[in-house]
């Protein structure tokens, strides 16, 4: 089976630790907790370092090899992503309906891409809840 696409296992550790790091520390200067204690060019600096980092341990994690990379894995990557697809198009679905019916809508340049930056989170989430749950109880059964 060709994974020339996968990362060495290795890097889905790193991954576990970079990628909520990163989102805690991009989170928390977004909403200004630390806004008293840095200076601008430090913030911006902090904020593109924690948020790179937090893309760069999304990509380990979600695109490193399992320890046992087999013809069973590759399937369930393929319907996570389906999955994942399935809940992002919920999402769209819900919201431009709920933008139609409430008259809700995304605030300027910043709401539009908070929005879309929304809807990339959910898919990718949701690939990897869907991916780790079902390996993780595929693994109990196995052994129970």
């Amino acid at each position: 089976m060709k994974t020339s696409l996968l990362l060495p296992n290795r890097y889905k550790k790193i991954g576990w630790l970079l990628f909520p790091l990163g989102l805690i520390i991009w989170a928390s200067l977004q909403i200004g907790i630390l806004d008293d204690y840095v200076n601008h060019l430090i913030k911006v600096s902090i904020l593109t370092l924690s948020f790179f980092s937090f893309l760069i341990g999304f990509y380990f994690v979600s695109f490193s090899r399992e320890p046992i990379e087999d013809e069973y894995i590759s399937s369930l990557r393929l319907k996570s992503f389906q999955i994942s697809a399935i809940i992002q198009m919920i999402y769209f679905l819900m919201a431009f309906t709920s933008m139609f019916l409430f008259h809700f809508e995304p605030n300027g340049d910043g709401g539009l891409a908070s929005f879309l930056l929304i809807s990339i989170l959910i898919y990718w989430l949701a690939y990897l809840i869907v991916f780790n749950i079902t390996i993780i109880k595929n693994n109990n059964k196995i052994d129970a």
